[in-house]
């Protein structure tokens, strides 16, 4: 993660982007303020306007070569053992991991390859906000201790840019199949009627199979991986959706005393992972397309074309409680405030709902026997 807010000045870039977040009233340090969407200092409150460009998002042949690479300053990177989360920052990076907790985090080379994000989403939810929505959610669910209410501290709460990969192709599929028609027969059979034996109809389904095949094609726009391996990615699925138009151009000004993530999946993994998402859903179209009332034995075929990629930051606020000895994590969109997480169980709450149902039940049963 790069942690602007922290950046030293002892090379000459590295002093000029110091003095681009430098207050101009008293000196301190700005920092990006959600409310705002402008740098603001904590201190005597003045704001400084982040100039954004506007432009067209612009897509990468997935096939060249990446334009920029690096964090274009100097950063001391590490990577944690256990969850596998890369950290970039441009001071020395201590203590335990900001993703698992895990104190296993060693020092790596500074890595000056990779691709560097053209574009980002800037957080919208501020940290009195996240901390709000935490504990809305963390108060609904009936079966929850109703300890957890009080809890009013997280352990680790952090605002980071999760890096993201999204891609963009054309596809075309061919399938083939078996389509089912249903049609019905009348067959006779002997039942049983008072000891008598007695012949009866009845109506049966059959299937009939004929062979079937075509073709389609498509065009998918913006099929979002994530690129972290510092996160539960159950969790990133369910605070989807991010809102993708709201993108504007990578300045430093948006991460300025905030986090952000070095990619962990690569632009190559990232692809396999979409290309395996989009040929599910060429084979839920062909398998729609297929005439009948059923049908069997599908073979989808799928080519792909005109493959671009971004790479980008969404803003997600990482965090983690504690309750009798257990971490339980959750993560809050920074775009939109949508929170998921793992909550414990109250069982003296789920045993005393049990015990009313079985006395309802028994009670039932009392009066109808």
């Amino acid at each position: 993660m790069l942690h602007i807010k922290t950046i030293k000045t002892q090379k000459h870039n590295e002093l000029t982007m110091s003095k681009q977040f430098e207050c101009q009233n008293c000196g301190a340090y700005l920092e990006f303020d959600p409310k705002t969407q402008a740098l603001k200092c904590d201190f005597c409150d003045s704001v400084k306007v982040i100039e954004v460009e506007h432009k067209v998002v612009e897509e990468h042949d997935f096939f060249s070569a990446p334009r920029s690479t690096g964090w274009n300053t100097s950063v001391t990177t590490t990577q944690c053992e256990s969850c596998g989360a890369t950290i970039s920052s441009g001071a020395k990076v201590a203590g335990d991991c900001a993703f698992c907790g895990s104190p296993y985090v060693k020092e790596q080379p500074q890595h000056t390859n990779i691709i560097r994000p053209e574009t980002l989403v800037p957080f919208k939810v501020d940290r009195k906000g996240a901390m709000n929505r935490y504990h809305t959610w963390i108060g609904k669910g009936f079966f929850r201790p109703s300890k957890l209410k009080k809890i009013s501290r997280l352990e680790l709460l952090k605002g980071v840019y999760v890096p993201f990969w999204t891609y963009d192709c054309s596809t075309h599929s061919n399938w083939t199949a078996e389509s089912g028609y249903y049609y019905y027969v009348t067959e006779t059979y002997t039942a049983y009627e008072d000891g008598r034996r007695v012949t009866k109809t009845r109506q049966v389904r059959k299937v009939r199979w004929v062979p079937s095949s075509g073709a389609r094609n498509d065009f998918y726009n913006d099929e979002l991986i994530v690129a972290s391996r510092g996160l539960d990615y159950h969790l990133v699925f369910k605070i989807y959706p991010f809102y993708l138009q709201q993108l504007v151009p990578y300045k430093p000004e948006f991460i300025s005393g905030w986090l952000a993530e070095e990619y962990a999946i690569d632009l190559r993994q990232g692809w396999g992972i979409a290309k395996e998402n989009v040929m599910s859903k060429e084979r839920a179209k062909c398998a729609a397309e297929v005439p009948g009332d059923t049908h069997r034995f599908l073979r989808v075929n799928t080519s792909f074309g005109n493959i671009t990629y971004k790479h980008i930051l969404l803003p997600i606020w990482v965090a983690s409680y504690h309750y009798k000895n257990k971490t339980y994590h959750f993560l809050i969109n920074g775009q939109t405030g949508e929170v998921q997480g793992y909550a414990p169980i109250s069982w003296i709450k789920v045993g005393a709902v049990v015990a009313i149902i079985a006395g309802i039940v028994a009670g039932v049963l009392y009066f109808v026997l």
